[in-house]
Parts: structure tokens; sequence; C-alpha cells
């Protein structure tokens, strides 16, 4: 699927969508920025107490809306966080145990607010894209429903609904 990128006064931003796992790429930062954080997040190793072991995960995505929030996510870390830079891939299709379904990257000029815009950047991914994920097992399989989102005002922190 199409990547978004946008480059503003304040903030390069690439986003997308892609097909299978995601992996780290080597970026032109800018040059005044001295932290680089980076998030993978990776399909465990797992084993079902009824289906057996892990065999792969297979990732659904309602690519309008999710590229749509994933460079809105990405200009909202921006202005929070005085990002310079920001990478923002989920994967969709299948991935077998190992193998990484999301890669955030982030720029900025000091380290603190890098891994503050990526910790926030994964969390509202989590909990606000239209990502769905079915787990093949040995014998069976299982579908992860999505959550109830609420944001909380002061902090812009989405959070687990009861």
């Amino acid at each position: 699927m199409t990547d978004v990128v946008s480059t503003t006064d304040a903030c390069a931003i690439d986003t997308g969508l892609h097909d299978g796992p995601v992996a780290v790429a080597v970026m032109d930062w800018p040059a005044d920025c001295g932290a680089e954080a980076v998030f993978l997040g990776r399909t465990r190793v797992e084993t079902h107490s009824q289906h057996g072991g892990l065999m792969r995960l297979e990732y659904e995505v309602y690519a309008p809306m999710a590229n749509k929030l994933l460079h809105e996510m990405a200009a909202a870390a921006s202005a929070k966080f005085g990002c310079k830079a920001i990478r923002l891939v989920h994967a969709h299709g299948v991935l077998p145990p190992g193998e990484a379904s999301i890669v955030i990257q982030v720029a900025t000029p000091h380290r603190a607010s890098a891994f503050d815009a990526c910790r926030y950047l994964i969390e509202r991914v989590k909990h606000e894209l239209p990502v769905w994920k079915r787990e093949i097992w040995e014998h069976g399989e299982t579908f992860v429903e999505g959550c109830c989102v609420h944001t909380d005002a002061h902090n812009e922190t989405p959070t687990r609904g009861a």
C-alpha cells in the first residue's frame, strides 16, 4: 500500500501500511536532532491453552481510514513533542512469530521527547487504528477484538475503556 509522505516546516512525516512484516529504515534525519527513538512491535511466540502454538497472525486493515489516522497521529506527535521527523508504518497481511507488525521512528533534538513521542504514538495506534488481528494456532484460530477508546483531555493520551 502507498505511504503518505509529507514535509512541513517543522517535521518530515512518513506514514503508511506495508504488506507483511515491517522494518526499521535508514532515514536522512535532520542535522539538529540528537535523538532517534525506535519502536518495533513484534509477534511473540505464544502457546494457547486450547489451540497450541502460534503459527502466524493475519492483520486486516481498513486502509483509507488507517492511512489518514496514521498521518494525523504523526502530525499530533510532532506538534506535541517537537519532532523533526517521524516514520510510522503498520503491517497488514500475514506475520509469523518474531516478525514486526509496527515500526515507529522518531527524531527530536533531545532524547526525552523522542521516547515520549514513541510511547504516545504506539498507545494511539493500539487504541485507535482500524486494524483487526486473527491469530492462527496449530489447532484453531482466535480473533482479537479491538477495545473502546477514551481520550484523557488533559494529556491527549488514549486509555482503555471500562
